[in-house]
């Protein structure tokens, strides 16, 4: 096989070099090529609920719609979970709500033990986000919770199973906060997946009083979450009661109903974000900055020695760059349809600077050297003189 590749004349093996130096940049950029994930959510056997496990989504068919209240600035929330691990050091979300049309998201996550809620949305190309609620040691591993959040106009209220009120002041959910497409198990933008277990999920336009969340507990630690007489307020209800099939149903008329898609898909996953709304004041942005660069120097290098060997080293040059733009261009395009990678105008930029770098590397007499330094000239190979 060596004495074959060596018996080709010189620039087929320079391309092939070429060949190789794409494919070992695309295993890097598109690794894990999870194109087709599998969607690891599942029905709890011995409970109403459903189980997430690892990379797993459900999904609302519509959107929520607020309801037409006197009460517009309050609103409350539960859940009843069970964390499988307290141990991420990210914040993935227990569920989030996502409007497309103002790319606005809440979300309720979990970082450890701790509860995290955040209200995020891009306005006028930048990343905008409102103080975050955060409350330390909620969460416990493998138990039952029924996480409650109440809002109004005097603030935030969390309770752990109808009790333990922790007030806080200076952060405020709107009740429209809570409307638009609802996602469970991961966030609508990014690739962020819990695990654990959704056994129910209720949303008010109303702020709970004391009395009704520990009535609210109770209800549901008996299993009569979905068969409330008072549903005065509620604008979806999921008791999560099917047990099986791909679809959850609310016990609320005006609640859409959810779906298990078959596959893992971040809902509405970014493309090509512009290089502000991705910019960062972090050392990690500049190390991905510089990172992006380094990676495609060696790819411009290698194509600009093959097309020098038949080019001026200029026109290798002015090839070479758009050339490296549009293998980036098209790594970014993939990533797309892979959750755990992004799609983002910068990669392109940084990766063509790289390829940039890599071609005005080159010089004339580099062809030949490069070729006989890694021993693939041999005295009867056919020979082709770099152009000047």
């Amino acid at each position: 096989m060596i004495d074959q590749f060596r018996a080709l004349p010189q620039q087929k093996r320079l391309g092939i070099l070429c060949g190789l130096t794409i494919i070992a940049v695309l295993i890097a950029t598109l690794w894990p090529f999870d194109f087709v994930s599998s969607n690891r959510v599942s029905w709890i056997p011995e409970a109403n609920g459903i189980r997430f496990g690892g990379t797993g989504v459900v999904v609302s068919k519509a959107s929520l719609k607020p309801r037409a209240t006197e009460s517009g600035d309050s609103c409350s929330l539960e859940v009843l979970v069970r964390p499988a691990s307290i141990e991420s050091v990210s914040v993935p979300p227990i569920l989030s709500f996502y409007v497309a049309e103002k790319q606005r998201e809440l979300f309720v996550g979990q970082h450890k033990d701790d509860l995290m809620v955040s209200l995020t949305f891009v306005e006028a190309q930048k990343n905008l986000t409102a103080p975050e609620l955060d409350e330390y040691h909620v969460f416990e591993q493998g138990k039952v919770l029924l996480l409650t959040i109440t809002s109004g106009t005097n603030g935030t209220v969390v309770y752990k199973n109808g009790s333990e009120p922790q007030v806080f002041s200076g952060f405020r959910i709107m009740q429209g906060d809570l409307t638009g497409q609802i996602v469970l198990g991961t966030s609508a933008l990014d690739f962020k997946p819990w695990s654990g277990e959704i056994r129910g999920l209720a949303i008010y336009s109303k702020e709970l009083t004391p009395t009704e969340v520990l009535r609210d507990y109770r209800d549901w630690t008996d299993g009569r979450a979905v068969d409330f007489a008072h549903l005065e307020g509620a604008t979806a209800i999921y008791g999560f009661a099917e047990g099986a099939g791909r679809e959850i149903h609310s016990a609320v008329v005006s609640g859409p109903d959810l779906e298990i898609p078959k596959r893992f898909v971040v809902p509405h996953k970014p493309f090509l974000v512009s290089p502000l709304e991705e910019f960062e004041a972090t050392w990690n942005y500049v190390h991905n900055i510089l990172v992006n660069i380094a990676g495609f120097v060696p790819l411009g290098f290698i194509l600009c020695v093959y097309l020098a060997c038949t080019r001026s080293r200029r026109q290798a040059i002015l090839l070479t760059i758009p050339a490296g733009g549009m293998v980036s261009f098209v790594i970014e395009v993939l990533q797309v349809y892979i959750p755990q990678r992004g799609s983002g105008v910068t990669d392109i930029i940084t990766n063509t600077l790289g390829a940039a770098f890599g071609a005005l590397l080159v010089r004339p007499s580099m062809v030949g050297t490069i070729l006989g330094r890694t021993k693939l000239i041999t005295g009867s190979g056919s020979s082709v003189s770099p152009h000047n």
